[in-house]
């Protein structure tokens, strides 16, 4: 049995040395052998499609000029340098959007496929719609850093340019490979496409702190998902005490404790608190930088907030020109650019805060604030069905946000199941059981409901987000507050919009002097030479 055994494994390991190895009589393929003799002939080997690449109708829709970056792979020792290789990305892909002709991926769209390579190339960029991928790794040792990259035609899965950057480690040669690399991007794109698109805009030199650059990396990703805000104020703290001339951090951190001041629990203790010191580090970063976008920006919000207050030296119409003037200096930010449509919105001119609203959306699909605000100003030019699919679409892409503006649109569009799940997710309403009948009397805003109005307001003395409880108090008829957001155009508050807290606070806020100097809004109108009234 030992010998028949033995003789049997010789023969398989023969059998299958022969199938593997010997050579074979080249076959036409079965297609070929009945295909008419004017088949057009194959594609060369240059230009056909690598194996496991993408059909050419899944990549129809994408225009040649068009990119993603996806976050660098962190390849250094400890492998606790992501957050440093997702900045050197990021800054990439922030100098690539500066380029005129060059379409580019949203960050956060691009990022969600991050350590994904494994599905390959052409998959990712079909999900993106683009037909080039840039990825890249860093690897960040003592004072040394190596940085790969490689641009990828998702079309061919074919690397149209590589390089390796091994670089002793300083902010000067940091800034200087980010550039390298944006521009052999563009260089490459036009030398194997044929496409000419723009010039490509040098990477800023925002600090040349090498350690202050860190903290700021560190924390940028949070700015941009809207959480930790005490952490980011510290890191973003200390580097500014490593480099007080650090603008962007600076800018950033005002605009953190502005952001905050509408949170539960605003940096600094309360709302007013997170505003004053906005200000002050928004206006520490202006002297540095009197053009710096986003220090512009958390000014003028902040003077927009305090309309009407002694400390407002700001009019209706100067708000917006300052708006304006910070996005000719960073006209890609998502936050100028929801800014600018909120004051649009309250001054009733909806179509020009829909330009603002779907521009920002074409930047960043995924950015909750203006997918919702877009959603209210279709709604008030009528527009319910577009309003209706804006915000579906938004939930789609998981940009939605928990705040009374969703909770009265959802009510406004006669969408219940919505409406409670929006309201269960408001911290504000924490400790509030009557959504049924919230939504009942948000309907039949003319009914008594002082008793939930007083819950409302005992929710509001717990310490609870500043706008939301507000807006309710007074879509229920408590018409002694001021809300001047874009949702007091809404039905519900048509009683409101008669009351003497209405006209105070556009009087106040010198929206009555925008109207009279730029015209009024088609449900307002003038009375006389210093009144007005709106339906």
């Amino acid at each position: 049995m030992d010998v028949l055994l033995l003789v049997g494994l010789v023969a398989v390991v023969a059998v299958v040395a022969a199938d593997r190895f010997w050579p074979r009589a080249a076959q036409a393929p079965v297609a070929a052998a009945t295909a008419p003799a004017t088949a057009a002939p194959a594609p060369a080997p240059d230009t056909a499609p690598a194996a496991g690449a993408l059909s050419t109708d899944m990549l129809s829709g994408a225009p040649a000029q068009s990119i993603a970056v996806l976050p660098f792979a962190d390849l250094s020792p400890a492998g606790d340098q992501a957050y440093f290789a997702d900045g050197i990305s990021d800054e990439i892909l922030n100098v690539l959007v500066s380029v005129k002709g060059l379409s580019v991926a949203s960050r956060t769209s691009s990022f969600q496929f991050r350590s994904q390579q494994s599905m390959g190339i052409p998959a990712i960029a079909g999900a993106l719609k683009v037909r080039h991928v840039l990825e890249g790794s860093v690897r960040r040792a003592g004072d040394r850093i190596r940085i790969t990259a490689q641009l990828i035609d998702a079309s061919r899965d074919a690397h149209l340019w590589s390089e390796t950057f091994d670089r002793t480690l300083t902010t000067e040669k940091l800034f200087d490979i980010q550039d390298e690399i944006a521009r052999a991007i563009v260089a490459a794109i036009d030398s194997n496409l044929g496409v000419r698109v723009g010039a490509v805009d040098s990477v800023p030199q925002r600090t040349g702190n090498l350690d202050a650059y860190a903290l700021y990396l560190k924390a940028r990703p949070s700015y941009y998902r809207r959480e930790n805000f005490q952490q980011m104020a510290d890191l973003l703290g200390q580097a500014v005490e490593l480099d007080p001339t650090f603008v962007d951090a600076l800018a950033m951190r005002a605009s953190v404790f502005q952001l905050s001041a509408n949170r539960p629990q605003p940096l600094g203790g309360t709302s007013q608190q997170a505003r004053e010191t906005a200000r002050t580090l928004g206006e520490q970063a202006l002297a540095l930088d009197p053009g710096h976008g986003l220090a512009l920006g958390v000014i003028t919000l902040v003077r927009t907030l305090e309309r009407g207050s002694t400390a407002s030296t700001q009019s209706f119409a100067e708000g917006l020109q300052r708006y304006t003037k910070a996005l000719e200096r960073d006209p890609n930010n998502l936050d100028l650019r929801n800014w600018r449509g909120r004051q649009f919105a309250w001054a009733g001119r909806f179509e020009a805060a829909e330009a603002d609203f779907r521009r920002c959306r074409e930047i960043e699909p995924i950015y909750a604030p203006c997918r919702l605000n877009l959603a209210i100003v279709l709604f008030l030019q009528g527009r319910r069905v577009d309003a209706s699919a804006e915000l579906a679409a938004a939930a789609a892409k998981g940009a939605t946000l928990s705040e009374s503006a969703s909770l009265l649109l959802a009510q406004a569009l006669d969408q219940r199941e919505a409406f409670y799940f929006i309201a269960n997710a408001m911290q504000s309403l924490r400790g509030f059981y009557a959504f049924d009948e919230l939504y009942d009397a948000l309907g039949k805003p003319k009914g008594d409901y002082a008793l939930l109005r007083s819950r409302l307001a005992a929710l509001q003395e717990t310490g609870s987000a500043a706008t939301d409880i507000p807006s309710l108090r007074i879509a229920l008829g408590d018409h002694e507050e001021r809300v001047s957001t874009a949702v007091i155009w809404l039905p519900i508050f048509a009683d409101y919009r008669q009351s003497a807290a209405f006209k105070a606070s556009v009087i106040d806020g010198g929206l009555l002097a925008y109207w009279q100097a730029e015209g009024f809004p088609p449900q307002c109108k003038p009375l006389g030479t210093a009144d007005f009234e709106c339906e």
